[in-house]
């Protein structure tokens, strides 16, 4: 699955204003696939949870998200009026509401994101920043070098929304060259899916620069390797709270269930 995903990432990307990846089966593989019923849970949390984010702003930031890619969309009710988006629009949203609320209580200025999708999350974050009061001074990426070149050029269509300063590693060196100290980290459906010896490689190198962080924690990752007892264990961290994820997206239908994590 990754083979064909890279694959199609080497084809080229430089033309992204025009390139339709994100209807694209190799890249939809990975990306870009959450259904419209998880579509539908989501935009009720986002109703329910934030009620003081306005529609007009959800609305905006979806159009800026689905203006590109060649965006498959599905229709949805925000407040009764009918909206076409991307589900996967929708959870970027709702992930990022969840990882403001709890940055703006920390002192993090710095984000470190492993496993960026296509920079969708890191874009909501830089939208709706300004609902929650935060302040961010540097966000670094951290992917395959293929995804980073799309993931670079993509944000580079939104400069307007991106205040902060990017920087991009490839995820060979696991955050070796990232820069800054006390550092936020996010990892969504990434950490606890890799390859034990990559996840060693972060904890080992990254995570010493990391003071709190956010994960969606998959219980089941990589054959279930990463039970969410151990994450405090595997992070090195005080773990602050363990949520059952919303909705649970587990794909082994609730046998493991994924979990959010906050350290």
């Amino acid at each position: 699955m990754y083979n064909n995903y890279l694959n199609f990432l080497n084809q080229g990307v430089d033309d992204i204003k025009n390139l339709n990846f994100k209807s694209n089966i190799n890249y939809r593989g990975i990306l870009e696939h959450v259904s419209k019923e998880h579509g539908e849970e989501y935009l009720k949390l986002i109703e329910k949870e934030f009620p003081l984010i306005e529609m007009e702003n959800i609305l905006e930031f979806i159009e800026i998200n689905d203006k590109y890619g060649g965006t498959k969309k599905e229709k949805f009710l925000l407040s009764e009026m009918p909206i076409y988006c991307s589900p996967t629009s929708l959870r970027y949203i709702y992930h990022a509401f969840l990882i403001l609320s709890y940055l703006q209580n920390t002192k993090s200025k710095n984000i470190v994101e492993v496993g960026c999708g296509y920079g969708g999350l890191c874009l909501a974050i830089n939208y709706f920043k300004v609902f929650f009061n935060v302040e961010i001074e540097n966000y670094n990426i951290i992917d395959f070098k293929e995804s980073c070149n799309l993931i670079k050029k993509y944000l580079e269509l939104h400069n307007g929304v991106i205040t902060t300063k990017m920087k991009y590693h490839s995820n060979e060196s696991y955050g070796k060259e990232v820069e800054e100290e006390k550092l936020f980290f996010i990892s969504n459906y990434c950490y606890t899916e890799i390859d034990v010896e990559h996840n060693i490689g972060y904890t080992n190198y990254l995570l010493p620069k990391v003071e709190h962080g956010f994960l969606v924690w998959q219980n089941g990752g990589n054959k279930g390797a990463y039970p969410v007892e151990n994450a405090g264990e595997k992070l090195l961290k005080d773990i602050k709270k363990v949520e059952y994820e919303r909705p649970q997206t587990d794909a082994g239908y609730h046998i493991y269930n994924n979990y959010f994590v906050y350290f």
